[in-house]
């Protein structure tokens, strides 16, 4: 407000806040004032970050019930390996010529490691998470956490509609706004929370610099799925690439809705398989 008061353009002023306001945010609120539309661009605004926070919810509900699943079962089985087992090596101890399984001695040798030592397992683990934060802080660790959204069994395809659908919302409610195309891909690309989607995004914008289409730049892109340039070509040869990338958002956040329930689907017998793998070791 003080800066607004004291001449400096509204889009200005909320730049010099970017911890809080995106570079999506901020281009929209400044092609809202160059074209006299702020209150359309700031309503196209609050309507892409809904869609966008929606579909960021789902996908991370779709992550809880694995994970709660799993930390239970590993919880279940140290406490196994720390409290129960040993009495059973006690039980056994007195039995002259008893021997126990081989599963069960692997499994007691662990618990015994596990009684004694706990103190280096701890600091491991500390000195793992403490460095393992730092690196996916770094640019290769950003790239290898990238690299297994995209590519990793049931949940890869996930994300990369997410992607698609993220790219396309927000191309759409730039475009829309008044937003240059080169400008708009570059927002997009910051936006997209990718790197090697964002890496293909900026190999686009130095070919559209040169002279050729969106569509032909991004077809063939291992890191966008095929419906993207051919609906950006429709959208291009027809005038309406605005309306084209509306209808791919559009496409792709029904698109993560099916694949959320279908993993929610493949993965509860999943899991019960997996717990009852670990329930017949423990037996």
């Amino acid at each position: 407000i003080t800066d607004v008061e004291a001449g400096t353009a509204f889009s200005k002023a909320l730049e010099k806040h970017p911890q809080v306001f995106s570079t999506v945010f901020t281009s929209l609120v400044g092609a809202g004032e160059v074209s006299g539309t702020l209150d359309a661009s700031l309503e196209r605004l609050a309507n892409q970050q809904e869609k966008d926070a929606d579909i960021v919810s789902k996908v991370r509900g779709a992550m809880v019930y694995p994970a709660v699943v799993l930390v239970v079962m590993f919880a279940v089985v140290g406490f196994m390996l720390v409290s129960v087992l040993p009495q059973v090596k006690v039980l056994y101890d007195g039995l002259k010529g008893a021997q126990l399984p081989l599963l069960t001695r692997v499994l007691l040798a662990i618990s015994t490691a596990l009684i004694k030592y706990w103190w280096i397992v701890a600091i491991v683990v500390a000195i793992l998470a403490v460095f393992g934060s730092r690196w996916f802080r770094t640019m290769g660790g950003k790239r290898a956490v990238d690299k297994a959204k995209m590519r990793a069994p049931l949940v890869g395809p996930l994300f990369m509609k997410m992607y698609m659908a993220r790219f396309a919302r927000t191309g759409s409610t730039l475009i829309a706004s008044g937003v240059p195309l080169l400008q708009m891909l570059d927002i997009t690309g910051k936006s997209v929370n990718n790197v090697y989607i964002t890496d293909s995004i900026t190999r686009a914008i130095t070919q559209v610099k040169g002279g050729k289409s969106l569509a032909d730049s991004l077809e063939g892109d291992p890191n966008f799925l095929e419906l993207v340039p051919n609906m950006l070509r429709i959208g291009e040869q027809s005038g309406s690439v605005e309306e084209m990338m509306s209808r791919t958002a559009d496409y792709y956040e029904k698109e993560v809705d099916q694949q959320i329930k279908t993993i929610n689907t493949i993965i509860e017998p999943m899991l019960m398989i997996v717990l009852g793998i670990v329930a017949l070791i423990i037996v």
